[in-house]
């Protein structure tokens, strides 16, 4: 029993989750396992969660979406410009719209993003590092065009309920996450259309040849990484109450770090979502415990890349170290 369940690639990672609250609470005189510290590991990790959801659904059909950081930074900005009672920064120069308004527009920016990602990689077959890498750099420059440079704020106060209130005592955006997290295992392990992204991740023309519109999901899952992170700029915009050009930053780098240390294969086709919640929860105990001991941030960036290439290899190496422990 115990040898089966180590055999299991989440079980493996949750131990790791666990020895590295350990380690960093010992470390820190506690700090990391603190119900203050895994609260506030819960919510760091919560923004990061909700797009290495889409950005999951994204790399198990075998593509990458980099543009996270600029479709962010425009929906917090186009959101905030609608939000803000400030005359001069307001989107539509007038009153601040109310929450669901602004909520609602923040989603279609998201979604209308991820649909153009989606479509160019899907139907004009553009490949999506060249695709998301374009739109990363358009999602920036409008949103520094709308937004005039400025940090926008005054937002409507009724705003703060998306990032600031909670639930039971826990924070809407921890529910948030593990809502969707709950959601997305059951969109990925229970339902067609999530055998059918496992599919083309695993090999397109089959796919494609068992009946299954490959190009359609290839669409959907972009539409779906920009509804998340939508979802993601209006927590940490409601959170903050302000929208700049700091808001998302390095969430693209972050997101792919979530779902290759989850164990989701970037060739495609194999992976699972709760591997992605505990490889978002490694991630967030690295960064506050790195931070509790004083490391920098140039420090947490290299151990970020250093752990994304580590992921990555395990899944390039393993196959071929199985076969040939199969061949001797």
């Amino acid at each position: 029993m115990i040898g089966r369940l180590l055999r299991n690639d989440d079980v493996l990672r949750l131990i790791v989750l666990v020895a590295l609250v350990i380690i960093f609470g010992l470390l820190t005189n506690g700090v990391t396992y603190s119900a203050l510290g895994l609260r506030n590991i819960l919510q760091q990790s919560a923004i990061v969660g909700i797009a290495a959801i889409g950005q999951a659904f994204v790399i198990l059909t075998g593509a990458i979406d980099v543009s996270l950081y600029g479709t962010g930074m425009l929906v917090s900005v186009v959101g905030a410009s609608a939000l803000t009672s400030r005359f001069d920064l307001n989107l539509f120069g007038g009153d601040p719209s109310s929450i669901w308004t602004g909520a609602g527009i923040m989603l279609a920016v998201g979604a209308m993003i991820g649909a153009v990602n989606g479509a160019l990689v899907a139907w004009a077959r553009i490949p999506s590092l060249v695709v998301t890498l374009g739109v990363w750099q358009i999602g920036v420059g409008l949103a520094q065009l709308i937004g005039g440079g400025y940090t926008i704020t005054d937002l409507t106060p009724d705003f703060g309920v998306f990032g600031q209130s909670s639930i039971a005592g826990v924070p809407i955006p921890i529910v948030e996450m593990l809502v969707l997290f709950l959601l997305a295992a059951y969109v990925l392990h229970h339902t067609s259309f999530g055998r059918s992204i496992y599919a083309v991740g695993g090999n397109a023309a089959s796919a494609y040849l068992s009946g299954i519109k490959v190009q359609r999901i290839q669409f959907a899952v972009f539409v779906i990484s920009g509804i998340m992170v939508s979802l993601a700029a209006i927590s940490i915009t409601s959170r903050m109450m302000a929208a700049s050009a700091r808001t998302l930053t390095g969430l693209q780098i972050d997101s792919v770090a979530a779902v290759t240390v989850g164990g989701v294969s970037i060739f495609g086709g194999k992976g699972t979502i709760l591997g992605v919640l505990i490889g978002t929860l490694i991630l967030a105990v690295i960064d506050s415990g790195l931070g509790a001991i004083g490391a920098t941030t140039a420090v947490q960036n290299t151990v970020k890349g250093a752990i994304i290439i580590v992921a990555a290899s395990i899944e390039y190496f393993r196959p071929r170290l199985r076969l040939k422990t199969t061949a001797a």
